[in-house]
């Protein structure tokens, strides 16, 4: 639906089903990737869900944004939780579920500041918790926001961001709380065109004051924290 000029608003509604996965269902020993001890519930009842999306968005020659609220309610929500065992040698993740509702949002805003120059801006939040007692679910992310540049000059383009996360203390139970952390990466390229082909150069460094931080989505966030200073060349070739 059109509001202004540049600017729509869009709802959506949705109804979801999901039977259980196989490894939520069955699944009995450790897991490489989650460094646990998985264990299914062959009697996991298939997850149903009603979810409403708004999103209010505007788009214009010197600014471009996009503010989207959703609500979800599920029936027989599926998610692991870890409940403070040890099994040979490994966290215990079991599989449940429980009734479940997902309250959250996410905004975005550019700001041209110069024919060459943009501001980006963003933050998301989400509030999940079961319904019957109003505790928690396990691994949801905190609070995040996000402030970068991208400047754009020929084939040049530089885009630093800081990513600014909040403490996450709503936590489920056994689950640990996660310090909030502010991380810094940058994104370089160079882009020479030829007819037909182009060849892009591009470098990104991310974590650049190689800060200690820990994921708090990660099953592994209390064993071990995110990456620290690293960067990526890379080398494309397109063709058109």
């Amino acid at each position: 639906m059109d509001t202004w000029t540049g600017g729509s608003l869009v709802v959506n509604y949705s109804h979801s089903f999901r039977a259980p996965s196989l490894e939520e269902l069955y699944n009995y020993g450790p897991h490489a990737g989650t460094l646990s001890f998985e264990i299914g519930d062959p009697a996991l009842l298939p997850e149903t869900g009603d979810g409403v999306e708004m999103s209010l968005r505007h788009n214009s020659r010197n600014l471009r944004g996009e503010l989207n609220l959703f609500y979800y309610n599920f029936d027989n929500f599926i998610f692991p939780f870890a409940p403070g065992v040890v099994e040979d040698e490994l966290p215990v993740i079991e599989f449940t579920q429980l009734n479940a509702r997902f309250l959250g949002t996410e905004a975005n805003l550019d700001i041209n500041l110069s024919p060459k120059l943009w501001l980006n801006l963003g933050t998301d939040y989400v509030d999940a918790q079961e319904t019957d007692l109003g505790t928690p679910l396990p691994r949801i992310p905190p609070l995040r926001g996000k402030l970068g540049f991208d400047f754009n000059h020929g084939g040049f383009r530089v885009a630093p961001e800081l990513i600014v996360a909040a403490q996450q203390h709503q936590t489920f139970t056994g689950e640990t709380r996660t310090p909030g952390y502010a991380v810094m990466n940058l994104k370089a390229s160079y882009t020479f065109a030829q007819q037909h082909l182009a060849h892009q150069f591009s470098v990104k460094v991310f974590n650049l004051s190689d800060r200690l931080y820990r994921n708090h989505s990660s099953f592994i966030k209390d064993l071990a924290p995110e990456i620290g200073r690293g960067v990526r060349l890379t080398y494309t070739m397109r063709f058109f």
